[in-house]
C-alpha cells in the first residue's frame, strides 16, 4: 500500500516554485497526465517502505532501480540536491551518508523544469488504445497516426484534426472537443475538459481536468478548473487552478533578442536568469484577467488577482492585486474570497475548509510586495 508521507517537500524548492506551491505540495504538481504522487503510487510495490523521496521527483525506471538497491541510512544525491534517502524515520538528508547518482534524475526545482518534465511525461506515460476511427470519422474527425492516441470512449470529438505523428495524444473521460479543434501531440486533455471552436493545442501541452480552452496553446500546463476560452496565445506557461483569461489575453514566450528568459524568483525577491529561451507566464490560483491583457516574457502572477491592462503588465504581480494597470489597488480580502468561492461553485467543486486560512497566509506572505 502506498504511503503518501514518503514524498517529502524540500523547503527551498517549495519557495522556488511559488506561487504554485502556496496551494499544493510538491507531490501535487501536475506533470503529463497525472500528479507526481499518482506516478509514484503506481510503483508502490517496488519502493522500499523506508524510502523517503523528494516530492518534485518524477519516477523513472533508472531511479526506481536505484531506490531498490539503495542501502539503508543513506541518501541519494544529484550534485547538491538530495533525491531520496532510506531511514526508519524522517530525517534531514544531510545527516545520512551520501552517494551520488550516476544519471541525472528527472525532478522539478524551478518553474521552467515543469515544462521539460511535462514533455518527457507525455511521451512516456500515454498508453494508446484503439479508438473507433469509423465512429469518429462519422463526426468529421480525422486522425494522423491514430496508433499513438488514447481516446476514452466517453469523449466526444466533432470535426477536428488530431495529429499524433510527432508525439502521443491523450483524450480523457468526458472530454468535449468542439469543431475545428487542431491538436498536435504530445498533448493531453484530462477528464471533463473542453475545447472551444477552432482551438489550437500545440505540442507539449497538458489541459487539466474541467478546463475550458480556446485560441492557441503551446507547451503549457493548465491546472484543473481553469479557463482560457478565447483567442489569444498561451505559450511555455503554467496556470494554476480556477484562473480565467479574458478574451485576447496573450503572453509573449520568447524575448525579441532571443536571449535566455529571466523569471521572478521568490527566494531572491528579484529576477533570476534561466537556462531556457522560452517561458511565458507562471500564474498562481484564482487569477482573472480582463480582455486584451498582455503579459511579457517571464511574468509571474501570484494568487487571487483580478487584473487587466492595455500595455504589458509588470513582470511580477503580487497576490491580491486588483484593477487595470498602472492604476491598481489591493484586492479587498472579502471580495477576493467571494470571487474564489464563485469560481469554485461555477466548476461544481466543493469549497475547501481551509480556503480562508490559506488566503490569509498568502495575504500575509506578500503584504510587503504590495506596498
Amino acid at each position: 500500500m502506498w504511503n503518501s508521507s514518503l514524498l517529502i517537500n524540500d523547503p527551498i524548492i517549495v519557495q522556488q516554485l511559488l506561487p504554485l506551491t502556496y496551494t499544493r505540495e510538491l507531490k501535487d504538481l501536475l506533470i503529463g497526465i497525472s500528479t507526481i504522487e499518482t506516478k509514484w503510487e503506481a510503483m508502490a510495490d517496488r519502493i522500499p517502505s523506508d524510502c523517503h523521496i523528494l516530492g518534485s521527483c518524477i519516477p523513472t525506471e533508472e531511479l526506481v532501480d536505484a531506490l531498490t538497491n539503495q542501502a539503508e541510512d543513506t541518501c541519494l544525491m544529484w550534485q547538491n540536491q538530495w533525491i531520496a534517502y532510506r531511514a526508519s524515520t524522517q530525517q534531514h538528508p544531510s545527516e545520512l551518508e551520501a552517494s551520488q547518482l550516476v544519471k541525472q534524475p528527472l525532478f522539478v526545482a524551478y518553474p521552467e523544469d515543469c515544462i521539460v518534465a511535462n514533455n518527457h511525461a507525455l511521451r512516456t506515460e500515454i498508453q494508446p488504445n484503439k479508438p473507433d476511427l469509423a465512429v469518429l470519422a462519422e463526426c468529421g474527425t480525422s486522425f494522423i497516426a491514430a496508433e499513438n492516441c488514447y481516446v476514452d470512449p466517453s469523449a466526444t470529438i466533432h470535426g477536428s484534426i488530431i495529429d499524433a505523428s510527432q508525439g502521443p495524444v491523450y483524450i480523457g473521460p468526458n472530454v468535449n472537443i468542439q469543431i475545428g479543434t487542431l491538436i498536435q501531440g504530445p498533448a493531453a486533455l484530462l477528464a471533463g475538459s473542453t475545447t472551444n471552436l477552432g482551438a489550437k493545442i500545440r505540442p507539449n501541452t497538458t489541459i487539466g481536468e474541467k478546463c475550458k480552452v480556446g485560441g492557441e496553446i503551446s507547451a503549457s500546463i493548465l491546472y484543473p478548473n481553469s479557463n482560457k476560452s478565447h483567442d489569444g496565445f498561451l505559450g511555455n506557461s503554467i496556470l494554476g487552478s480556477f484562473c480565467n483569461w479574458g478574451a485576447m489575453t496573450t503572453t509573449s514566450n520568447v524575448r525579441n533578442d532571443l536571449q535566455n528568459v529571466n523569471v521572478y524568483d521568490y527566494t531572491k525577491k528579484d529576477m533570476r536568469p534561466t537556462a531556457v529561451k522560452s517561458f511565458g507566464v507562471l500564474m498562481g490560483d484564482f487569477v482573472t484577467t480582463g480582455i486584451s491583457t498582455k503579459f511579457n516574457t517571464g511574468t509571474v502572477v501570484s494568487c487571487h488577482c483580478n487584473i487587466s491592462g492595455t500595455d504589458f503588465l509588470p513582470k511580477f504581480i503580487p497576490a491580491f492585486t486588483w484593477g487595470e494597470f498602472p492604476k491598481v489597488l489591493t484586492y479587498r480580502f472579502e471580495e477576493a474570497k467571494r470571487s474564489a468561492e464563485a469560481w469554485i461553485n461555477a466548476k461544481n467543486e466543493e469549497i475547501p475548509e481551509n480556503l480562508e486560512s490559506n488566503m490569509q497566509a498568502i495575504w500575509k506572505a506578500e503584504a510587503k510586495d504590495r506596498n
